[in-house]
């Protein structure tokens, strides 16, 4: 029994559709009905088994709830994806960094979805999870908790505020059976834009951010990282923080100007 949280689209949707095909009951939950019911209706389509829960996690109260649904609908709960993240980021520039035109709103928006809802919800299920005799929390953070993007602002922050969570909860609890990791995505592509590149495999010099791996991150390899998180063979893992980046981050600042020009030079010629 697995909850995804923020998968009415993107990598939460893309998860929680690989989970139910693996044979998870999925709770599938967002802030928008009709994506959701769309995402419930793929899922069942398929021979899965998936509900929605309407929530807008930047209150507390609806993440706990619907952490009980999860256990109320299924009778336990196995399985935490922390996906959901705030759209209010303000990336700054001409007007100041990041960090200088966030509002206090703006903050407590960011906090409250990026890293108080998935506490709030890890609170919520550990004591279920200990009861049951294990479970695995996962929490997508980003590259960007572990090296700051330029007027990235708060969003990096929270990004890596969610990476010693996955490790307080191991610390806390791997002993009982509860596991906590993070993912780290790099540069992920939407799946249209994905197929753009397909057709037109000359337009990736001009956008791909130069990493090892010569094409963008795709919704699907998240999933396929948490769905190992998430089972049996992975019992062993515990307050890791898996790089899910196509090497970005393998390489130094000087290898990625010269990547860059390499591919500007090439889809120039």
């Amino acid at each position: 029994m697995a909850l995804v949280t923020g998968s009415t689209s993107g990598i939460g949707r893309a998860t929680a559709r690989l989970f139910a095909e693996e044979g998870a009951k999925v709770v599938v939950t967002g802030r928008r009905r009709k994506l959701g019911e769309q995402v419930v209706g793929e899922i069942e389509s398929a021979g899965g088994i998936a509900v929605y829960y309407e929530a807008d996690l930047a209150d507390s109260q609806k993440t706990r709830d619907l952490v009980r649904f999860t256990v109320d609908t299924y009778g336990r709960i196995d399985v935490l994806v922390n996906n959901a993240m705030s759209h209010i980021v303000p990336w700054g520039g001409a007007e100041g960094p990041g960090l200088l035109i966030t509002s206090d709103d703006d903050w407590d928006a960011m906090m409250a979805v990026g890293v108080k809802a998935p506490f709030i919800a890890c609170q919520e299920a550990i004591p279920h999870m200990v009861r049951q005799g294990g479970g695995s929390i996962i929490n997508i953070s980003s590259i960007r908790g572990l090296v700051a993007m330029r007027n990235g602002g708060a969003y990096d922050v929270a990004k890596a505020g969610i990476l010693n969570l996955s490790r307080q909860v191991t610390v806390d609890f791997a002993r009982h059976g509860v596991r906590a990791n993070t993912i780290s995505p790099g540069w992920i592509q939407s799946d249209q834009a994905h197929d753009q590149f397909s057709e037109d495999p000359a337009s990736v010099g001009n956008t791909l951010v130069p990493q090892p791996i010569r094409r963008p991150g795709r919704y699907i390899d998240i999933a396929y990282a948490a769905l190992f998180l998430a089972s049996d063979e992975s019992t062993f893992v515990a307050g890791a923080n898996l790089l899910v980046d196509g090497g970005l981050l393998t390489q130094n600042g000087f290898d990625i100007r010269r990547a860059t020009l390499d591919a500007e030079g090439q889809s120039s010629a």
